[in-house]
This record gives structure tokens, sequence and C-alpha cells, in this order.
């Protein structure tokens, strides 16, 4: 007994089929007249028109193994995709360590082909994400964009859609919660400074919203003097 995989198309010295039959679910058991056995997807059996009393030698076995990686790969890529997005080189990198690079590939494309990758749309929600909810800084978000294998100049495009008042907006509100215990003391000051430079703010902006809160904070102290 056997998966087509684990055999060895050069050194298969092929056979006549003797039985196939459906074994579970849609798999098929294909035997051979030595009594080998495989198991079979039913479309590739159906796609192959297998049939008992053929003659099944090495170069069939080759194509059948090929039609399993291919309809295995798209099976995962869709596993995958259902539990999370996906960029294509993303998604392509996760199946080529298990399937090969011309089933990963296919399987990438073909998800491209249903519209299950999108990589603009992708690329917008996480940028998205990091920004908004990550609370990253634009350095830390284009490293992580390029890290998933988004095209630079895509990430250029949606990174180019936030303003500077939107990233001094994400400081701020990090200054107003997460660090508004951190703002009295001049050393806890320049300590959060570094951290959001850490999460990827550049330290222009960073000096630029540490100054601003810090002017509101002595401006609310003087009208309660």
């Amino acid at each position: 007994m056997g998966r087509l995989q684990n055999c060895r198309a050069e050194n298969f010295a092929g056979g006549r089929i003797t039985e196939l039959s459906v074994y579970k679910g849609d798999t098929y058991q294909l035997e051979l007249e030595d009594g080998k056995k495989f198991y079979i997807n039913c479309t590739i059996v159906a796609d192959y028109d297998l049939h008992e009393g053929e003659e099944m030698d090495g170069g069939l076995l080759e194509k059948l193994q090929h039609a399993d990686r291919m309809r295995k790969a798209k099976k995962r890529a869709l596993y995958l995709l259902g539990s999370r997005m996906y960029c294509y080189n993303e998604l392509y990198k996760k199946l080529l360590p298990t399937y090969g690079e011309e089933a990963s590939r296919a399987a990438a494309d073909a998800m491209q082909e249903y519209g299950y990758i999108d990589d603009e749309d992708y690329a917008a929600k996480l940028a998205d994400r990091l920004i908004h909810v990550k609370r990253w800084g634009m350095q830390k978000t284009r490293w992580e964009m390029q890290t998933r294998g988004l095209d630079r100049n895509l990430i250029e495009d949606v990174l180019a859609e936030y303003t500077d008042e939107d990233i001094d907006g994400e400081i701020l509100h990090l200054l107003e919660t997460k660090y508004s215990e951190k703002l009295s003391d001049p050393d806890d000051r320049r300590r959060t400074m570094a951290a959001l430079a850490r999460r990827g703010y550049g330290w222009g902006a960073v000096k630029r919203c540490m100054e601003k809160i810090i002017q509101d904070i002595d401006d609310n102290e003087e009208e309660y003097e």
C-alpha cells in the first residue's frame, strides 16, 4: 500500500490495474496485478480516465503524481485562506516547502484568478491594521509589509495615503494613553521617545508630538493655578 507520492516513477515496474474502487469519501483505491495499492483522489481518476485493465507505467505514474501535487497545493491554499488573508508571495512561500515551485506557483495563480488573493486590498488592510491598531510607525510598517512579500511600489503607494497628521494622531494617542504616566519626568520622556522610535516612528515626528503634549500639559496647569 502507498500514496502516489511515496513511489519513485523511475523505479516503478508498472503493471496492469486489476482493481479500481471507492475506498473512502472522494478517494479511490487502485490495485495492480502485483498487489501494489495506491490511493487516488476521484478527480484524478476521472481526469485521466483510469480503469481496470489499463496498463500503468512510470510515465503515467509521474503524471498522476504531478496532478496530485497540484490538487493538494490548491486544497492547502484554500485552507490557509480560510483562516486569514494572504498576499500572493506570502501564500506561495508558505506552500513552497511542501509542494515545490511549480505546484505552489500554480496554486497561488489559481487563488488570484478566483479572486481569493488581491494584493492591493491586502496591502491596504494590512497597513491600516499596523498603523491604526498595532500603532506602528511608517518604518516598522514598511518593513513588515516587505517581509510579507508585497511589491515595494505597491507598499509605497499604500503608505503615501497616510499624512503626517495621521501619524501624529497615532503618536499623540500613545502619549495620552500608554505613556501618560511617563511624561512628567525628563528621563521618562526620553525613554518614551526611544520606545516610540522603536515602534517605527520618525524621530522628528516623535519630538514634535512630545513637545506638543508637554505644552498642552503646561497650558492646563497654568489654567488651574
